[in-house]
């Protein structure tokens, strides 16, 4: 097997471990319950018991939705957790821009940079920072308009200008509006994508259905999401979270006779 056939495999594996993961805690979390035991108690007036019916809701929903994820095809898979990732980078891209600007606000230094050494490091750190982002924003997009996403960088620029501290802070907040408004319009432009995406697919399962069999489409999805190695990935994660949760919350170092009885009660 070759190695980008591995990757390929490993990948397979490894990106749908989440979706299992996420319907196994929306298993494990009676929402019913947890809702009544906030009636019981004094909270009753907290305002997310108003909201009990909404979140028994998105309670089914996200069973659809992990369900959705887990059986993905690979290259959608992957294309999915790349826009995620464009997503955080864009979230850090802004934090870096806010704590710039909370910076610049503490020091109170509205002169040039160069004169100022501190607040000369301050902009190069927040420059190189957000370079790097847009950076690889574009590489996991596959685009060379680097400039979609470099609103954040809005703040630094104006500040080597030398626009007030004020007028920097309503400059910063303009960046963040102007990148949730490209999400949106990205997110609006692929609306319809799922829809297309559960149509073709429901027209090949009635396909394979009709020419080969039930058995034969349970076959192929046992195939395809390689359900042996999911479930043993699955499981090594879980028992590795329970290992650290362990040792994590007990300060005194676990005998040999306590650790044998940790594996096999696990």
């Amino acid at each position: 097997m070759a190695a980008k056939e591995k990757l390929e495999a490993i990948l397979n594996v490894a990106l749908r471990v989440p979706s299992i993961m996420l319907l196994d805690v929306l298993y494990r979390w009676d929402v019913s319950s947890f809702f009544q035991q906030i009636q019981r108690s004094s909270l009753h007036n907290n305002p997310l018991f108003q909201y009990k019916y909404l979140a028994l809701n998105m309670h089914y929903v996200g069973y659809i939705l992990s369900v959705v994820l887990l059986t993905l095809p690979r290259q959608h898979l992957v294309q999915l957790y790349l826009y995620f990732l464009t997503a955080l980078l864009l979230y850090a891209g802004h934090q870096i821009s806010r704590d710039y600007v909370r910076s610049e606000l503490e020091s109170g230094y509205e002169g040039p940079m160069y004169v100022e050494p501190l607040s000369m490091n301050r902009f190069m750190t927040a420059l190189v920072g957000q370079l790097v982002v847009c950076t690889l924003c574009s590489c996991v997009m596959k685009t060379k308009q680097i400039w979609l996403f470099s609103a954040h960088m809005l703040p630094l620029l104006a500040r080597l200008c030398l626009v007030p501290l004020e007028t920097i802070v309503i400059i910063n907040k303009f960046a963040m509006i102007f990148t949730g408004l490209e999400v949106l319009y990205f997110l609006g432009s692929n609306l319809l994508v799922p829809y297309n995406l559960a149509k073709s697919a429901y027209r090949e399962l009635v396909q394979v259905v009709e020419v080969y069999g039930l058995l034969a489409l349970g076959m192929s999805l046992w195939n395809q999401l390689v359900v042996p190695v999911l479930f043993m990935v699955f499981w090594l994660v879980l028992f590795a979270l329970q290992i650290y949760s362990y040792f994590s919350t007990r300060d005194q170092p676990a005998s040999r006779e306590r650790l044998l009885f940790l594996f096999l009660t696990r």
